[in-house]
């Protein structure tokens, strides 16, 4: 008998589009490996929110270690994919998820280790023994009243101004096509590094209060990756309990390369333009309207004051 029935919600569009490549290949193992599964496919932007929310009504359950064929919800697609389905599932922390990676950046699945190997990631779900509890996030957005649980960061400043203008880039529908999505945001970066402004930023942590005001981009953190792969906090892990800000001031556009060099040798933490902060529980402010990113889904362009704490969910990974 087999040990679970998997119920996948797959987003093809993860990727630009290679999403679709990733699912034929794990379409073809699970049957190698006689593994009963069903698929659920997004077909609009938050359909997969919808789709979770129906499996939540009719099939998902805790994890129960003597349930035979175990109905296991699992998630094929990029960051994004996985975020909406998580803040789903907030309330239910006890449902695992299991995930294979899809998307472009893959960040959390660098964050937890896990392969972005298609076979690989599914070898490690299927031989997996039990969930594992990871920390999260959780982000209580003041002005929205509305809480989301963040699995790789929230960004304020540079890097949300970024994801911004390459997903209202007129090329990137395009580019996806050809699968060469990333060249939007290659492109972005140049557009907004020039034109992203300083903005005042406070910062109250368990150990301290600190206000700066030019804050160039600022991202709170508890694994290291961000934007497909950049090391942003090298120190930081999603099994630890402490949550990482950093924090970087307007410097001038040949001190933005250096720090871009020193970001990809991971030396980057030890620079003067830089401040690096671990606290368990975290209040930040911005008063000037500024882009903010969760897990790459922009949340617009306001004035914010977020409350951050850890807290964890069972992923079967």
């Amino acid at each position: 008998m087999n040990r679970f029935t998997l119920h996948i919600i797959v987003n093809t569009q993860a990727g630009s589009g290679n999403a679709k490549k990733i699912l034929a290949t794990a379409e073809n193992y699970l049957k190698e490996k006689n593994i009963i599964y069903t698929t659920y496919f997004t077909e609009y932007a938050g359909h997969e929110r919808k789709i979770a929310s129906e499996l939540l009504d009719t099939i998902l359950i805790d994890w129960q270690e003597d349930i035979p064929s175990f109905p296991l919800l699992v998630v094929l697609g990029g960051d994004g994919t996985l975020h909406e389905v998580i803040n789903v599932l907030q309330d239910f922390p006890n449902i695992p998820i299991g995930y294979i990676p899809g998307g472009s950046g893959n960040d959390f699945a660098r964050g937890v280790s896990l392969s972005r190997k298609t076979k690989e990631a599914i070898d490690r779900l299927l031989y997996a023994k039990e969930p594992q509890a990871i920390k999260m996030i959780r982000a209580w957005f003041k002005e929205q009243d509305s809480v989301r649980f963040i699995l790789n960061n929230i960004g304020i400043g540079l890097d949300a101004n970024i994801v911004t203008t390459a997903n209202h880039s007129k090329t990137k529908k395009f580019l996806n096509k050809l699968h060469l999505g990333s060249l939007a945001y290659l492109a972005a970066i140049f557009k907004v590094i020039r034109r992203q402004k300083t903005f005042p930023l406070s910062l109250k942590t368990d150990k301290e209060a600190i206000h700066f005001d030019n804050a160039y981009l600022c991202s709170i953190t508890n694994h290291p990756y961000f934007g497909g792969g950049v090391a942003i906090d090298p120190t930081a892990s999603p099994f630890n309990d402490e949550i990482s800000i950093v924090l970087v001031e307007k410097v001038n556009i040949f001190e933005i390369i250096y720090l871009a060099v020193r970001i990809l040798s991971k030396t980057h933490l030890s620079s003067k333009y830089i401040h690096h902060f671990k606290t368990k529980t975290l209040e930040i402010t911005s008063p000037s309207e500024q882009f903010a990113q969760t897990d790459g889904e922009i949340i617009g362009e306001e004035s914010y004051t977020i409350s951050c704490e850890l807290t964890e969910r069972l992923f079967w990974i």
